[in-house]
């Protein structure tokens, strides 16, 4: 029966992949107010590609290969969450049965000595659309590459309630809005203070200070959902231009962020990566 499920979930997850495109217009990070796309270009600069691959599954989140001793490689932009890990791993077992070809994303490892990669699949295709598509995980954004194609992927999943996304319990969903008024359905940041999740609001106000401005998703602030951008991060989403005069231009916007909220008076998150943020270009989540 084991083997019949993960059989039957290959192929949902194949059709998810395949749904018709429902996801808002998010553009995210630098390329908020970017001209042109401002993230890293694979084709621009050289890349080893490891072909015909037989993976092992080591865990969900780390993968190895025989023919490449003491190499340790991840999903490059993914993170999986408890609940949907089993079924994640899942998936992962089936799909190892075919051979793919592994692009590094990153040219550094990370803290436990795995890689960034992007897996092709001549089944399948790019695994993380299909691991999105289903709600077997989440965006992590970290390699600075294009995402715009895999944020569209997970709007649909968190529309249709897909995997991680159908859980709308008040202490556990990953999926929260800005305050009760956007949507009486969903969890609230207040709900999901203290763990790492994905918020939508829209902001209503936002406050500069000499080293950070404070985006405001409601009319007191000591209360009320909001994110605070860093001197640094707030001259990147600028691009070298007047960052109040283009951070003023989102009052009003409906945007996404993910990350650990606070209790700092109201649920607060101090922005750690730009592309964890998006703003919506049009209609999307409600």
């Amino acid at each position: 029966m084991r083997q019949k499920g993960a059989v039957m979930l290959f192929g949902a997850a194949l059709c998810a992949v395949n749904l018709p495109a429902m996801a808002a217009d998010w553009r995210c990070g630098t390329d908020i107010i970017a001209t042109a796309d401002t993230q890293t270009d694979l084709a621009s600069r050289p890349t080893p590609v490891w072909r015909d691959v037989q993976l092992n599954i080591d865990a969900v989140d780390a993968f190895s290969v025989s023919d490449l001793p003491g190499k340790s490689f991840r999903l490059a932009d993914l993170g999986f969450v408890p609940g949907v890990e089993d079924a994640a791993r899942a998936w992962l077992e089936r799909a190892r049965a075919n051979k793919v070809s592994i692009m590094p994303l990153s040219e550094q490892a990370d803290f436990l000595g795995r890689t960034p990669v992007l897996i092709n699949d001549p089944v399948v295709g790019d695994w993380r659309e299909v691991l999105l598509a289903a709600g077997l995980a989440m965006l992590v954004p970290e390699t600075g590459q294009d995402i715009s194609h895999l944020i569209g992927i997970e709007d649909t999943a968190i529309q249709s309630k897909s995997g991680m996304w159908s859980d709308q319990g008040a202490e556990t969903a990953y999926y929260v809005v800005a305050d009760d008024a956007a949507d009486g359905d969903s969890p609230t940041a207040s709900n999901a203070i203290g763990r790492f999740a994905v918020i939508d609001g829209t902001i209503r106000s936002i406050e500069h200070q000499e080293w950070r401005s404070y985006l405001n998703f409601g009319s007191n602030w000591r209360e009320d959902f909001t994110i605070a951008l860093d001197a640094t991060l707030r001259d990147s989403f600028a691009q070298g231009g007047d960052f109040q005069g283009v951070l003023d231009t989102w009052v009003g916007q409906k945007v996404r962020v993910r990350g650990v909220i606070e209790n700092r008076g109201g649920p607060y998150i101090t922005l750690d990566n730009p592309f964890w943020l998006c703003l919506s270009l049009g209609e999307g989540v409600q």
